[in-house]
């Protein structure tokens, strides 16, 4: 009798813990298999909303993200926020401490925050987020990530897929001169991930209108930054009358008026992106020339304010990302066009002297310097940036550039 009752004593033991794990199993399962929970799975990744993926708050809220890949192989994401309900703009910032590190403000609709973030297999990736609002009333965000297949043949989507993406170059950015095709390298920069071409490279060719242009980079967001492969043709002075501001310069005008002449029926592939003027000034000179100059400090992340616009000129950081430096000429990568004669101004400020503004420029010998007036007549080159969403045919060499597909 004493041994039959022990015999069901340990029978309704094991169903008790049978159905203990059971219960655990069903409810991971269910976990992972509901959208709307904190754990939401798409393809290969396993994504915990810390908080939920849908964030209320009032003045501030601090979440975090983490990101698995359960797959064989390495992938790509973006994240966004979407169904916004607020009737102010938001601060935010994500960071995961390594590579992503943005700090903007949300206005309120969708939008993708930062794109083709890439995540290697069994790799685990932690972000902190955080929202922050002067007003008192209570907002809702949405947070959705999803992978990015490259199945498309968007523009960034397939730039990436013709290259093989390094996390470093051969050589030091802003302290050696690249001369040889480096090729496509990742850095960090306002939205994300951005992915840069550096050197003599071979595949960043661009047709738009018979007008030939160079990839810069994969902006984090997933836009597409382009430079004209020449100057146009003619010369201009940065500014006058002692604005320099950019948006009210001289040399922005010229901008306009060139984009308007030569791209105007490609203006629903131009994205109206935020650009960086760096005009922090400490004394007689800007925070970028100490950073650039004595410091060292190349960075596609915008230390100073950003405006937004359809049209630009390179930053010194972009120039010294692709090859040049401060120290030696460089005729051999990318930027360097032998037909142009003159100086070409960058977007960068340099200093402030007896209330003459001197930004940076790249020279005719592929150099960066900083004693240029900006009161000169020098070469101008637009930068402009193609939208997410466009799509191309082609490889990027010079016989077969990229060609924006019309719809």
């Amino acid at each position: 009798m004493r041994k039959r009752f022990k015999g069901l004593l340990c029978f309704i033991a094991f169903l008790l813990i049978l159905s203990t794990i059971l219960f655990v199993f069903y409810f991971i399962y269910t976990k992972l298999n509901n959208n709307d929970g904190d754990i939401k799975i798409t393809g290969s990744l396993s994504i915990n909303f810390h908080d939920g993926n849908v964030i209320d708050f009032d003045k501030s809220k601090d979440t975090v993200i983490t990101i698995i890949n359960n797959g064989n192989e390495g992938v790509y994401y973006y994240i966004e926020f979407i169904n916004l309900n607020s009737e102010t703009d938001i601060n935010y910032s994500l960071t995961d401490n390594n590579v992503i590190n943005i700090n903007d403000i949300l206005s309120n609709q969708s939008e993708i925050i930062s794109s083709y973030i890439f995540i290697d297999a069994g790799e685990i990736q932690n972000y902190d987020l955080k929202f922050s609002s002067s007003s008192e009333n209570t907002k809702r965000i949405e947070i959705n990530i999803e992978e990015e297949s490259l199945e498309s043949n968007s523009f960034a989507e397939t730039i990436l897929k013709n290259d093989v993406v390094k996390d470093k170059p051969l050589t030091i950015v802003g302290k050696q001169e690249a001369t040889t095709d480096e090729g496509l390298i990742e850095e960090s920069d306002d939205f994300g991930s951005s992915y840069y071409f550096r050197g003599n490279t071979l595949n960043n060719n661009v047709l738009i209108n018979n007008l030939k242009f160079k990839i810069v980079r994969i902006n984090g967001d997933g836009s597409v930054k382009l430079v004209l492969d020449e100057n146009i043709e003619k010369l201009s002075e940065y500014y006058e009358d002692g604005n320099y501001k950019f948006k009210e310069t001289t040399i922005y005008s010229a901008l306009n008026s060139w984009i308007n002449e030569n791209l105007g029926k490609y203006s629903s592939f131009l994205s109206n992106q935020k650009y960086c003027n760096d005009t922090l000034l400490n004394e007689n000179t800007f925070y970028a020339y100490t950073r650039v100059m004595e410091d060292n400090i190349p960075s596609l992340i915008c230390l100073s304010e950003k405006f937004t616009s359809k049209v630009a000129l390179l930053t010194v950081d972009e120039v010294l990302f692709a090859g040049a430096t401060i120290n030696n000429e460089n005729k051999s990568f990318y930027l360097y066009n032998e037909n142009i004669t003159s100086d070409i101004y960058l977007m960068t400020s340099a200093k402030l002297l007896n209330n003459t503004y001197y930004p940076f420029v790249l020279s005719t010998t592929g150099k960066i310097e900083s004693d240029v007036p900006g009161t000169y007549l020098r070469s101008v080159r637009p930068v402009i940036t193609i939208i997410k969403t466009a799509m191309v045919t082609g490889t990027g060499t010079i016989d077969d550039p990229y060609i924006l597909i019309e719809s």
